[in-house]
């Protein structure tokens, strides 16, 4: 029965939202099921996705390897790949404990809900510059004229880079997205995250190396300045930690307003209640990304044999925590496939749970929220009017790398939301 319930992470643009009904369908045959096509195992259970985030089972981070470099030999890795092979080991999301507990806790001295609440003036302002920008246009790239300006440019503002380089965001993280994400990418795509990687540390040693000589208040700035009973971050793990930061903190949110736009479109109800109601905007934005999936799954490896509901894990296998079906477990989420923003959404998994959790997720939620606050409350609908409507090849954080849409103001017009100054 279960065979053919299986399908491919990579066809993610040909199945579309099929991959939500797929996951589904696994989720209520076999809650560890056997992937020929990913080599791994699909973990679709909410509860045991949480069991998995929060370590009750012998999973590792340490994924290094295991589906990203397969496309060349390992003795042939150090210099074909130098920048992967020296940084993906010590990226913070491929490490376990006590590594992972050291390097987190410095960085969250630079990275804390200060430094997020400092930015919510400049996020705020720059959202409705940008719609003021591009209203007037018959229709716009939600992506490009968008979403990309609005989160690209608030992680830059936060991390100190200058506004120049926001051209390259979209390439960059597309090429360690699929690179990094991808299961089994081809050799080609392997190379485009190597080159990704080298040009971003070229850029990064230059601005680190100018907060030790001339420190400011932004996440360099801190990252340099973070100690811990003496305890400091290394070049390479500030360099490391600040990839992470630059393309989850942006990257990420952009797919989610994307894709909550999309569904948006089709509830008018819900377009309206966040319009006369600016304070949900967390708990919209939260259930947004439960139900809409931009975050599909996180990878673990098995460090040592066991059971699972039946199942043999052996020691070097892959585990793919599923967190698009999880969120949508009807054990856990009634009516779960509608979208509900009174729901209780405390145990969503959409960030990750346990130690692993999103360093970026404060900032997510923010901007998220106040997007669609601002974005519904100038605009009755934001109508899609792409033809050819297609997620993006990276199967780990899904989205639509190209929507067109029209924006149709509200009449009569409600007044603005206030500026934080």
């Amino acid at each position: 029965m279960s065979d053919n319930l299986d399908f491919a992470f990579i066809s993610m643009p040909e199945i579309g939202n099929g991959f939500l009904t797929r996951l589904d369908a696994i989720r209520e045959s076999e809650p560890i099921f056997w992937s020929d096509c990913q080599r791994g195992w699909l973990v679709t259970r909410h509860q045991d996705i949480s069991d998995g985030f929060s370590q009750k089972y012998p999973l590792s981070s340490k994924r290094f390897g295991l589906t990203t470099l397969s496309a060349i030999p390992v003795a042939e890795q150090p210099e074909r790949i130098p920048m992967l092979h020296r940084f993906v080991p010590m990226l913070i999301n491929n490490n376990d404990a006590p590594i992972h507990t050291r390097v987190r806790r410095l960085v969250m001295k630079a990275f804390s809900r200060k430094v997020v609440e400092a930015v919510r003036g400049f996020a705020q302002s720059n959202i409705e510059s940008i719609f003021d920008k591009v209203e007037t246009q018959a229709a716009i790239e939600l992506n490009g004229d968008v979403a990309r300006p609005i989160t690209g440019m608030t992680i830059l503002r936060l991390m100190g880079i200058p506004m120049a380089h926001l051209s390259k965001l979209g390439p960059w993280s597309e090429q360690i997205n699929i690179s990094l994400g991808s299961v089994n990418p081809p050799l080609e795509q392997v190379m485009a995250g190597e080159n990704a990687i080298r040009e971003i540390y070229a850029l990064f040693a230059e601005e680190i190396e100018k907060r030790r000589l001339s420190p400011g208040d932004d996440i360099f700035s801190g990252l340099v300045a973070a100690v811990d009973d003496g305890d400091r971050l290394t070049l390479d793990e500030m360099i490391g930690a600040s990839i992470v930061l630059l393309i989850a903190g942006h990257d990420t949110t952009l797919n989610s307003i994307v894709l909550g736009v999309e569904a948006l479109s089709h509830r008018p109800a819900l377009r309206d209640w966040l319009s006369e109601n600016p304070e949900g905007g967390v708990a919209a934005a939260i259930e947004l990304s439960r139900m809409t999936a931009m975050s599909s799954f996180e990878t673990r490896v098995a460090s040592e044999d066991f059971e699972w509901h039946g199942k043999h894990i052996k020691a070097g296998d892959a585990l793919f925590l599923m967190i698009a079906a999880g969120n949508r477990d009807p054990r856990v989420y009634d009516r779960a496939s509608e979208i509900d923003f009174a729901r209780d959404n405390n145990s969503v998994l959409t960030w990750g749970p346990g130690l692993h959790h999103c360093l970026g997720h404060l900032l997510a939620k923010m901007q998220l929220a106040e997007f669609f606050t601002r974005a519904y409350r100038r605009y009755a609908q934001i109508e899609v009017v792409e033809p050819d409507l297609r997620f993006g090849p990276a199967p780990s954080f899904r989205g639509f790398p190209v929507m067109h849409v029209k924006l149709h103001a509200r009449s009569p017009a409600l007044p603005r939301l206030p500026i934080v100054n």
